[in-house]
């Protein structure tokens, strides 16, 4: 079949024309799908608080030396800087704090699900509730639809699961994710103002500094019981989240935004909780009930309603909203 003169009216999403962005997408989904493998195995091998302020602390300082690299280097107002601090420590101190202790005790596909596609959820929950985004038909429905999944996952840990540290561990998750979001909207203004490289390095180096002494406050037993870095499992996870997860998922996510732009680029929030999914029932023997599954859908379906919106008839290709794009993630 030809091709329509003057080219195709409508490109796909995700159109894959040109294979080095196309990669760089399948490195992303990969890279972010798997970081809730590597958080689960590397909190049942060491205090998760401490392997998170470690993580991001450190994710920090590289991700500083790339922005630096990378020409994105600029001076912070004082102003600025305090909600910065705030940000961070609502992005990263608290939210993965609360994700890493929930996954001692959740699975980690039905984390991944839970936070990758909660927080566009979320994100246009507050969004609205604050008056910075409006209500669409297709919006609304993707929000009752996503609320009434993550209800059905809490359901059926309920019923199904004896040990009450499971549900403990799913409602810190999802406790976490939402103040996740609201850090986000919290600090949009601030994101718009500053190259996202430096607002990446600079969220992580503080959030994790921060989490720092309250781990040491609250793990410092069992560190000096079983040292920093105990075993070779922990010491795999670690280095998978700050490399695979921080530096070359960060690295594909920038690349994606200069190559496709936000709208295209946020097609991942579609796909990694599908990763994080398979890769624990492949990789980690991990089952999912029915239920987990249906919740899991209607999670990732409302995800699709949020974020897209409908173009002018002339111009029919899905677009991301821009207001609710799930910017933030790129920590996972």
């Amino acid at each position: 079949m030809g091709t329509p003169a003057g080219g195709w009216p409508h490109r796909p999403l995700l159109y894959l024309g040109d294979p080095l962005p196309a990669l760089a997408f399948v490195a992303l989904c990969l890279a972010w799908g798997g970081t809730w493998l590597a958080i689960r195995i590397g909190v049942h091998e060491t205090p998760p608080l401490w392997l998170a302020a470690t993580r991001f602390t450190v994710a920090g300082l590289l991700l500083l030396g790339v922005a630096r690299f990378a020409g994105g280097w600029r001076r912070i107002s004082l102003p600025d800087l305090g909600r910065l601090v705030v940000m961070s420590a609502g992005a990263i101190s608290i939210c993965f704090g609360l994700i890493f202790w929930g996954e001692q005790y959740v699975e980690s596909g039905l984390a991944g699900v839970l936070v990758q596609g909660f927080v566009p959820i979320g994100l246009f929950a507050f969004a609205m509730l604050l008056g910075k985004e409006r209500v669409a038909g297709r919006q609304l429905v993707g929000l009752l639809l996503g609320l009434a999944g993550v209800a059905l996952l809490i359901l059926t840990q309920i019923r199904y699961e004896s040990d009450a540290r499971v549900l403990a561990g799913t409602v810190a998750i999802i406790v976490g994710t939402l103040i996740y979001d609201w850090a986000g909207v919290y600090g949009g203004n601030l994101l718009s103002r500053y190259p996202a490289p430096l607002m990446s390095a600079y969220e992580n180096l503080i959030g994790g500094v921060l989490l720092l002494p309250v781990s040491l406050v609250l793990e410092g037993h069992r560190l000096a019981s079983d040292g920093l870095v105990p075993n070779v499992r922990a010491l795999g996870s670690w280095l998978y989240l700050v490399v695979i997860g921080s530096m070359v998922g960060f690295t594909a996510y920038t690349y994606l935004l200069a190559k496709w732009g936000p709208t295209r680029t946020s097609a991942y929030a579609f796909v990694t909780p599908v990763v994080a999914v398979t890769v624990g029932v492949f990789f980690a023997g991990e089952h999912l009930r029915w239920q987990d599954l249906l919740g899991a859908g209607m999670v990732v379906i409302a995800v699709v309603f949020i974020v897209t919106r409908r173009r002018p008839a002339t111009d029919a290709a899905p677009v991301v909203q821009d207001a609710v794009e799930p910017e933030q993630v790129r920590h996972s």
